[in-house]
């Protein structure tokens, strides 16, 4: 397979305060666009060569996706696209939609007030991000909430599997974030539903809430891996 996509792209017009996070960006879009497939191969040379940067906030920003498993990178063998794939997906979002809903009801049960002003200060985050189109910090935001608020389920085994989906999920949440029109919007909305359910301590509306914000992002994230071509080795 080769390293990089075709070489007619035009190189991208990349924030200097934010190269890395630019770089990300980049990345992700191209994947979205199908110019870098799923199951690809990609090199920080190439990569640089065609965004027309060093490596070092290419580096960064394969790392930073590798964090998120939407790249995979390994030893001696380099970096690669992860497989994107429909049905898996489809089964990930099944498994979060039996576990994560129960497992917001007892957290939310036993919220306590430290952790209900934690949440408050990410999803504070959360808006300013969205009120400034910041995808990335956006994202990072709505990872640190969903975490901070699945941790306080009691029941640890639990919160074990549910994680464990939701880990899984993570490779899903760049295209949808920066994918979806007008996504970073529409989410802010469902999630206030249950920021305001935590502070009301209102379990079952927190339950309701997060079936809700879960349906929504599969039939997001079904819809946008719907257009993206069939990996057809190499390129």
């Amino acid at each position: 397979m080769t390293d990089s996509a075709p070489s007619d792209i035009s190189a991208p017009v990349l924030n200097q305060a934010s190269l890395a996070t630019s770089a990300a960006d980049w990345i992700t879009n191209r994947i979205l666009e199908g110019r870098i497939r799923p199951g690809q191969k990609v090199t920080e040379v190439g990569l640089a060569e065609q965004m027309g940067v060093s490596r070092s906030p290419v580096r960064e920003a394969l790392r930073a996706l590798a964090r998120e498993g939407l790249i995979i990178i390994e030893p001696r063998r380099g970096a690669a696209v992860a497989e994107l794939d429909g049905r898996n997906a489809a089964d990930l979002y099944d498994c979060r939609l039996l576990l994560e809903p129960h497992c917001t009801n007892l957290a939310v049960e036993a919220m306590d007030e430290r952790r209900i002003d934690r949440l408050g200060d990410i999803f504070a985050q959360m808006r300013a991000a969205a009120a400034q189109h910041d995808a990335a910090s956006y994202l990072l935001a709505l990872k640190d909430y969903n975490l901070t608020l699945l941790d306080r389920c009691p029941n640890r085994m639990l919160f074990s599997v549910a994680e464990s989906s939701w880990r899984a999920s993570l490779r899903y949440w760049d295209l949808l974030v920066r994918g979806s029109e007008n996504y970073l919007g529409r989410s802010l909305r469902r999630n206030r539903g249950m920021q305001g359910a935590v502070f009301a301590r209102d379990p079952a509306e927190a339950e309701r809430v997060a079936t809700a914000v879960l349906e929504f992002g599969r039939e997001e994230l079904l819809k946008l891996l719907a257009r993206l071509p069939p990996n057809k080795g190499p390129a």
